[in-house]
């Protein structure tokens, strides 16, 4: 369009100085030849002037071709631009065939705007002459004006050749002005084009640019996408992505049930194992108290004996006494004289056989006593047997529900760490973010920050271009918007860091908290240096069943070897044997810190 009005504004102006030339010079040579011999060179005018238009028709044409072409141009670059969203790679291919070929046209551009300025600078003095000619016919003519009337016809006619070779050198140079202005139009227009096919390489390398992006992204969002397939495939009874929140609200709820369940059963193994004591305190004191009576029913057997013997000895020597008195009857019959003697003998006798007699009464009362005291203990010991066994079957059957207990516990934590594993019903769950996820991150971390730091270089280098360069100059027209652009590259690529810097931070709390979980030892990491300089990093491991703070592990690592560190508590005697055994003699790190939980463990909940 704006080669056509380019086109019609040349033809209105030749048009218009070829309307004055000929009417300048049809009146002088009306003046000369009369009007008759005037309308050969009219005719010719007139040829020229449709001559003229033809050309500048046939210009038009060819702008409007131009235009057309680069309509047709900018629609393909926008398919092909479309097409470059639908496939990638043959997109990639596409567009670096075309920016190269962008780029030979720019070059080619650039060397026709060169020779166009230099043809301009020729045709701008050209026409300068022409001008110059064109006044001093213009004083000619005027000086001219006086003779030509005294002057005869011969010279009327060589003055009107030389006029008619003059007019034909001004249409000549007219001519070249017309074309020199085509030519400076056509320069612009070209120059507008190059402009043009340069901002629609820029936007074609950003467009690019963004291209790879979004192929980032789309390779990004295809691996999540097949990740939650995987995920949604591995969790039994859910089919679609509604369904995972319900699986673990359900998942979460089994997880609060069993360990409600858990502190149940620890609760009442804890109140078992209450019980448990008080029945062995129980029966240590009935064992006791069992002990006791025994040994006393042994010392009143002892003392039941020795009455019987004291009774056997006093029945004997009561007999003797009996046999004493019927000797002493018989004596007495016999002997008379004797009377006042034997009577108080007698007396003195009897007198003791009563007092035997008491005394024989009093064992016996004793010994039934005792006898009965036995019994009463032979009782209380069969009571005290019968409780002492129903308190043993106690202790057993406690002992049998502490089993099962521990092992339900034991159980239901082993669910609750990995799930009641059954490959039919089972499947795994696994951690989208593993390490090497992380590993991952931290690589494209410092991939971005390079490209960060290449895209501020590639800004600083620009803006001090664009300091450096002209108002006028051409190529630092897109330069705003390419600034405008890289600062926003700057600023996405900063916030991915930080999004980075935190999911990183959080994956590493995560991970600390479950080394601490599943093995037991809260692990500390720090850089150290050896007085000769060389960097180690220094892990100090505590044990969650450590009884006080100074319980700890300190081990030095450097290049996939571990050393541990003395300290107060590996100086003491037991740990000192266990590193000597584990880590010096059996080299295993492992095992040292697996014992040493086990013994923490112990001492923590048995004493």
């Amino acid at each position: 369009m704006n080669g056509g009005t380019a086109g019609r504004a040349f033809r209105g102006e030749g048009d218009g100085v070829a309307d004055s030339y000929g009417s300048s010079f049809g009146q002088g040579k009306w003046m000369t030849e009369g009007r008759g011999r005037a309308e050969p060179w009219g005719s010719g005018h007139m040829k020229r002037r449709e001559g003229s238009r033809r050309k500048s028709d046939n210009f038009e044409k060819e702008l409007l071709l131009v235009s057309e072409n680069n309509e047709r141009e900018k629609n393909r670059l926008h398919l092909s631009f479309l097409h470059l969203q639908d496939e990638s790679q043959l997109s990639l291919s596409r567009v670096n065939a075309e920016l190269e070929r962008m780029r030979f046209r720019a070059d080619s551009f650039e060397q026709e705007a060169e020779l166009l300025k230099k043809s301009l600078v020729d045709l701008k003095e050209q026409l300068n002459e022409c001008l110059h000619e064109k006044s001093q016919l213009e004083c000619k003519l005027s000086s001219c004006d006086s003779p030509l009337v005294k002057a005869g016809p011969s010279e009327y006619s060589t003055l009107v050749k030389h006029l008619k070779d003059e007019l034909r050198k001004a249409e000549a140079e007219l001519l070249e002005a017309r074309q020199l202005k085509s030519f400076r139009m056509n320069k612009e227009l070209l120059i507008e084009q190059l402009l043009e096919e340069k901002g629609h390489r820029q936007k074609a390398e950003m467009e690019l640019n963004q291209l790879q992006e979004i192929q980032v992204h789309a390779h990004m969002l295809e691996s999540e996408l097949a990740s939650w397939k995987s995920l949604l495939n591995q969790i039994p009874d859910v089919s679609c992505y509604d369904d995972i929140p319900r699986k673990f609200a359900l998942l979460q709820k089994e997880t609060i049930e069993s360990m409600l369940k858990v502190g149940e059963t620890n609760a009442r193994l804890k109140e078992l194992q209450v019980t448990l004591e008080m029945t062995n305190l129980s029966k240590e004191h009935a064992e006791k108290e069992c002990k006791l009576e025994k040994e006393k029913a042994e010392c009143a057997s002892l003392e039941v004996k020795k009455l019987e013997l004291m009774l056997s000895s006093v029945s004997e020597e009561c007999e003797k006494l009996k046999k004493d008195v019927v000797s002493l009857s018989k004596r007495k019959s016999g002997l008379s004289g004797s009377c006042q003697t034997t009577e108080a003998v007698s007396k003195d006798l009897e007198t003791l056989l009563e007092q035997k007699e008491h005394s024989i009464r009093g064992l016996e009362s004793n010994l039934c006593q005792q006898r009965e005291i036995i019994n009463r203990r032979h009782a209380e010991m069969k009571l005290l047997n019968d409780s002492l066994n129903v308190e043993t079957k106690k202790v057993k059957s406690l002992e049998r529900e502490n089993d099962r207990l521990r092992s339900e516990i034991s159980l239901l934590e082993s669910k609750l760490g990995h799930g009641d594993y059954s490959a039919a019903n089972t499947k795994v769950l696994r951690m989208v973010n593993s390490l090497g996820i992380d590993n991952d991150a931290k690589c494209t971390i410092e991939i971005l920050r390079a490209e960060l730091q290449k895209a501020k270089a590639k800004l600083q280098a620009i803006e001090e271009l664009s300091g450096q360069s002209d108002a006028g100059n051409v190529i630092s027209v897109g330069i705003p918007e390419k600034l405008s652009q890289l600062k926003e590259q700057i600023a996405i690529l900063e916030k991915r860091e930080e999004r980075y810097k935190a999911v990183f931070a959080e994956k590493i709390s995560v991970f600390r908290r479950a080394c601490c979980l599943l093995f037991g030892y809260k692990i500390v990491m720090d850089d150290q240096q050896r007085p000769n300089g060389i960097p180690v990093t220094r892990f100090t491991l505590q044990s969650i069943y450590a009884q006080n703070d100074d319980e700890k592990l300190e081990f030095d690592y450097e290049s996939g070897n571990a050393t541990i560190l003395v300290n107060d508590y590996t100086s003491q005697r037991e740990i000192d044997q266990q590193v000597d055994i584990f880590v010096r003699k059996m080299n295993s790190i492992p095992a040292f810190t697996a014992n040493l939980t086990v013994e923490s463990f112990n001492k923590r909940t048995l004493t």
